[in-house]
Parts: structure tokens; sequence; C-alpha cells
């Protein structure tokens, strides 16, 4: 019994170290590929992640204009913005508060707070974005010398929009408010101590520019800014202009406004990141020249640090797998998650930690390990995203060209299931060895099936254990080395003798994959990592660092 229970445990022990294989993994155990179907089967294709819709309400200008600047960098994330125009300022937020939209940029927030306690709706800002002042304007009239008396003043009826038309007219010296009268106060037309003899008349805000072009010369309106963007009035006629500093800026901001509850909604975090980026700021800027003024650049302050949603634990192996996802932390640290990055040298551990809920993900392995790792052991492991490839290499101790290779050399390569059918391929593939007619990635093949070995001693071992092998070898030890590792052992892939082809069905088979449990692959920390990801800075920096050694299949 001590016997047979010696015997089982060297067995267990040699299981966990065969299974490990860098970023592109095997299966759990070194048997014979055709006795293990998860990993003889062709994996099918994963299809690619699809974007997480927003959808934003958003008036014309520039509220969906600053909006079609934010469409790259959330397509970056993995989101996709949906953009909906409204030619009036009811309907954005009774979408919004019917859930037809995620979010609306449109109005500031007294507006809404006006409009929440007249509709009985529930809505509130999730950031402040920009200020755009109003304007007075006339029929054919640019200065304030030119202003007749007796004319037509049209201007916004709703409350907040109304305050600040006839503050800025007082400040004019065109009216008298009551003593005291302030943005907290509030005003109306009928509150007027002196209309200096001006017909004055409220109408709603979208038709203000269409009363004072359809009026006469005389006629005079106080207009939004984004509706004088409209109508194409241009600034440069403008009579008087609310100051773009100060309370009236920081009170009329025009804001990004959610139902109450999603303020911290992992779509409401990215979409106020994105929106309060420099490239938007610079945009702002550049286009509307004053017309309109970003409030996050104006306050001379960063924007604000989003609320945290918490941690995010990823287990990985150490190159590339963990240096890429260095580059994950700052993108995911702005939609207020941090990123824990466990490193792993194995290939068991994390997948068992991840199963234990230990960890909410794992970037280590391709589909056809990750299928026989779960056949194996009854976990429950699914993939969320393909991320990158990273080809097998034949390298020699000492040997850089095939035309120097001795025979009788030994060939150490992975013994795992699906890295050695990559390996006895990469052989074939160079004329090395012969292995039975129609042997592919599908039918999978291992050292037992070679038809041929060409003279050679090939040895299968751990994977991560391959490059010490060749380099502990003499000099005509040849290994095929998993991109990972050989990235690990300073491996130098301008002396590889072969290597497998970054393109076509093994690059799509052995794409290394984010790894979910099962039932996690729609949860907000996997949706946030997986867009983090697959984010263009992702791909830059492994195309920048890794040289093609590790290819961005996305």
């Amino acid at each position: 019994m001590k016997k047979l229970l010696s015997i089982l445990l060297i067995l267990a022990l040699t299981v966990s170290v065969l299974v490990g294989c860098g970023s592109s993994a095997g299966s759990t155990a070194a048997a014979p590929a055709a006795t293990e179907a998860p990993a003889a089967a062709e994996p099918a294709a994963e299809p690619a992640a699809e974007p997480v819709v927003i959808t934003v309400g958003a008036s014309a200008s520039p509220h969906a204009e600053i909006l079609e600047q934010v469409k790259p960098i959330l397509a970056a994330q993995g989101y996709e913005l949906n953009i909906v125009v409204f030619d009036d300022y009811v309907l954005p937020n009774t979408a919004l508060e019917d859930g037809e939209l995620d979010a609306n940029y449109f109005q500031h927030t007294p507006y809404l707070d006006s409009f929440n306690a007249s509709n009985g709706t529930h809505l509130v800002s999730a950031a402040k974005v920009h200020y755009e002042p109003m304007g007075l304007f006339g029929n054919g009239v640019t200065t304030k010398d030119a202003i007749v008396p007796g004319s037509t003043i049209v201007i916004p009826a709703d409350d907040s929009n109304q305050t600040r038309a006839l503050l800025l007219l007082q400040q004019e010296g065109l009216i008298t408010l009551p003593e005291g009268t302030s943005l907290g106060t509030g005003v109306d037309i009928l509150d007027i101590v002196d209309d200096g003899g001006f017909n004055i008349v409220g109408v709603a805000a979208e038709t203000v520019p269409t009363q004072l072009l359809n009026g006469d010369e005389k006629t005079l309106a106080v207009v939004n800014g984004n509706y004088a963007l409209d109508a194409g009035l241009n600034f440069a006629d403008v009579i008087a202009i609310e100051a773009a500093e100060g309370e009236v800026a920081q009170t009329y901001a025009n804001i990004i406004a959610v139902k109450e509850g999603n303020e911290n909604d992992p779509k409401t975090t990215a979409l106020v990141n994105a929106i309060l980026s420099a490239d938007v700021a610079q945009f702002i800027a550049d286009t509307y020249k004053g017309q309109v003024v970003a409030i996050f650049n104006a306050a001379e302050e960063s924007a604000p640090a989003p609320a945290s949603l918490g941690t995010i634990t990823v287990g990985a192996t150490a190159s590339p797998h963990a240096e890429i996802l260095e580059q994950v932390k700052p993108i995911l640290a702005a939609q207020g998650y941090e990123l824990n990055i466990v490193v792993f040298d194995d290939y068991v551990l994390p997948n068992t930690a991840l199963e234990d809920g230990e960890l909410d993900a794992n970037y280590f392995q391709h589909t056809p390990y990750l299928d026989s790792f779960n056949a194996s052991n009854g976990t429950h492991l699914v993939s969320a995203a393909k991320v990158h490839y990273e080809p097998m290499g034949l390298f020699g101790n000492g040997v850089t060209t095939k035309d120097a290779i001795v025979p009788g050399s030994t060939i150490v390569i992975p013994a795992d299931d699906s890295n050695q059918t990559r390996a006895l391929l990469l052989l074939q593939q160079e004329g090395l060895i012969t292995l039975p007619e129609g042997t592919s990635l599908g039918t999978g093949v291992d050292i037992l099936d070679i038809v041929d070995d060409g003279g050679f001693n090939i040895v299968g071992v751990a994977a991560e254990t391959v490059p010490t092998q060749l380099l502990n070898g003499d000099e005509k030890t040849l290994a095929v080395v998993n991109g990972n590792y050989a990235l690990d052992a300073g491996l130098n892939f301008a002396d590889v003798i072969a290597i497998e082809a970054a393109e076509g069905e093994v690059a799509q088979t052995y794409a290394n994959i984010i790894a979910v449990k099962e039932g996690s692959e729609n949860d907000p920390k996997t949706q946030a990592l997986v867009s983090a990801v697959l984010s263009a800075d992702v791909a830059q920096f492994i195309a920048d660092t890794y040289k093609g050694q590790v290819v961005a299949i996305f």
C-alpha cells in the first residue's frame, strides 16, 4: 500500500510539472492527445468580443460634436458610443429616466434640478464638462449703442436659463431686477423692476434663434451657446456675453447626466473619463474658440478621480503576460479599478486559483490548454477574449542555422499535449522528422506517434524547463521553446533556427486568452479588464516591445 501511494504521489507531481507551458499552454497530462478529446478536437473559433454599447442623448452642437471625439477613446476600451441627437430639452431627460439612454449631455445642473422637481424624475450629474456662455444677439444689431429702445428681447422661458438671461440684461444696464437677485435666488420676467421699455418675451430655448432671425431689425435675443452655434450665429457679432469664469460658469456647466444609482456604473465611469480627457479639452478649445469652454481644463485642476470600483486580481506568467498587464493598470485606474497582478511560474496554480475564486481572471494560456485542463481537473473556466499569439521557435545551443544541426542531436520539446503537437509539427515543417499522414493541430500527436525521428533524440519535458535543458545541454542540443519562456530565458529571436508563422490557424488556435470562471464572462470586472487589454495602447506596446516575438491578435 505504501508503495502504491508513493507511485501515485510521484505521478501527481509529474502531472503538475508537465502542464507548465508559458503563454501557450497545453493540457495537464502528457498522455497521447488521442486519449483526451478536448485537446485533440479542433477548438471552435471564438467570436470577437462584442463592444459594450453606451447610448448617450445630446443636442446637436456642441454636445454631439464633442461626443464624436469621445468615440475613438471609448472604442479603444471596448465600448461603442451610440449618440442620439435631440432637438429639445425634454425628451432626452424622459428617455434617460425610462432607461432608453445610459446618459445624456445637453444641460446644466439648475435645469436638471428644476426638471426633476417638475417631472418626478431621478436624474443626477455625473460630471461637469463645459460651459457655454449665453450671448445677447441682435437682428442686424452688433453693438449696444445700436439697440433701439422699445425693441423686443426674446429670452428662454425655462427657470434657470431665464434667470441667466435676465442677469445678463441687467449686467448690460438694459433692465433692473430686485436687489439681491442672484443665480441662487432665481428670477423671472414678472419680477423685473424696470424693463427699460423693452418688450421681454420668454419662449422655448430652442426657438429663440428662430424668433430672433424672423423678427424685425430691432429684435434682440439672449441665446444659449449651443443654439447659437446651431443657428450659425457669429459670436464675433455678439453684443454682450457672460463671463467664462466664476460662479456662472461653474453653476451652468454642461453635465453628463445619468439616472440616480448609476453614477459609478462602469459605463458611466468610462464615459466620464473619456470626455474629461486632454484630447477632448483641446478639441473644444480649437473648435469653439471661447464660445464653448472646457470647465475641467479652465479650473486648472485634474479631472476628478473616478469612484473606486474595487480590485481586479489577475494571475499571469511573468513575460510577456504580466508585462502587458502593467500597461493595463492606468487604463483600468482611469475607470476606477485597481489591477492586482499575481505572477505564477507554472501553469497549474493560476487555474486552480481562478477556479477557487482567489483570482478574477488569469492570462497565460490558450484555449486548447484550458479545455484540456478543464477535462482533466473538473474545473469550469472559459475564455473571455483572445489577446496575443507567441510563435514557438526552434533554438540551438550555439546553433543558429538549420545547416549547422548535427544528426543524432537531442531535441527538447514541451511534454504537454497541445504544445507537443505544435513542436512536432514545427520539426516536421523543417524536414527534421516525419509524422503520420494527416497530422494536424486538430488530430494531435506526441513523441510516440513519430514515424521517422531523423535520428534525433526527442525528449519531452515541462515547458518552463525547456530553455534550461537547452542551455545546460551540449552544443548539439536543440529545443522548441514557447515564446514567453524564450523571452524569460533571454533567448534572442535573431538566432532562431525556425519559427511558427504568426498568421492563420496556429495563431488563432493558440492565441493567449483572458480566462475567467464560467458565468463571469459578463461581469463588470471582466468587461473592464477585456476592454483595457484589447485597447490600441496595449496593441502598440506589444508591437513596440516584442517586435514580432509576441503578436497582438486583436
